[in-house]
């Protein structure tokens, strides 16, 4: 069976790194036991390990944030019972929260982002060019209001209804174009 130092050795760490690795649960009755223990373990770390939000589809991310929400109110939990006990361990349960909260806030920041990019949304030129067609259509309307409406306001005398509107048509216009350069 090989010492500690010659498995430090081994496999690149210090003599006290491997300690901590055995109190661990790291074996020593060889350097391949020790390799394969250590390999494990990062293959545990990396499965565990939160995806980064790029590489989550929509459905996933929305998962990954509820199970996340979960884990804020446990480590809360945690943090406030050990405020409560007077743990002394209670500023690593903060530190917890608030790094377990801030991924959250993270995630759920990402989600609003996908969502905000899968709206439909025009350009500023094509919005302008809309409204300025559609307030073309209406101005052309209005100058049509008074011929087409004037014998149905005044059946007796027309002629005095087409003054009239024309006169709130210019009105109108007026209003609409203080309004434009506003």
């Amino acid at each position: 069976m090989p010492s500690q130092t010659e498995i430090a050795e081994a496999l690149g760490l210090t003599r006290q790194r491997v300690s901590i690795l055995v109190k661990k649960g790291m074996p020593i009755d060889s350097v391949e036991a020790a390799t394969a223990w250590r390999q494990s373990q990062e293959d545990a770390r990396v499965r565990l390990a939160p995806t980064p939000p790029d590489q989550l589809d929509d459905g996933s991310l929305s998962s990954t944030i509820e199970e996340h929400r979960a884990l804020v109110g446990r480590a809360r939990g945690v943090w406030q019972a050990a405020m409560e006990q007077g743990d002394t361990n209670q500023g690593k349960y903060q530190s917890a929260y608030n790094a377990s909260l801030r991924s959250l806030v993270q995630l759920e920041a990402e989600q609003e982002r996908r969502v905000i990019l899968a709206r439909d949304y025009i350009s500023a030129k094509e919005a302008t060019e809309a409204m300025r067609d559609m307030t073309a259509g209406i101005v052309n309307r209005l100058d049509k209001l008074a011929l087409d409406v004037a014998e149905g306001c005044n059946p007796e005398n027309p002629a005095k209804a087409v003054k009239v509107l024309e006169a709130w048509v210019r009105r109108v216009k007026a209003d609409l174009s203080t309004h434009e350069e506003a």
